[in-house]
């Protein structure tokens, strides 16, 4: 198994600019978890998303909207 580096860095953009950070081994793990959790999470996003269109795109436009019983009100006391 390939060793990794001794030293991380994580590079973004800040207004602009591009900024790197040094981070130690146990910071780069979570940056790498951290950054896999964001990809697993617009994964679902999308998924999510053609649900939704596909819901939309199927339901007809003059489908009976259903309102909500009417109940009484409690008195107050």
């Amino acid at each position: 198994m390939p060793q990794p580096p001794s030293a991380w860095r994580w590079t973004r953009k800040v207004e602009g600019k591009t900024v790197s950070l040094g981070l130690t081994p146990g910071k780069a793990e979570k940056m790498r978890q951290a950054i896999a959790n964001h990809r697993a999470l617009d994964e679902i996003i999308g998924e999510m998303r053609e649900i939704t269109q596909k819901l939309i795109l199927q339901t007809p436009e003059n489908a009976p909207i259903l309102k909500p019983a009417k109940r009484p009100k409690p008195p107050l006391t």
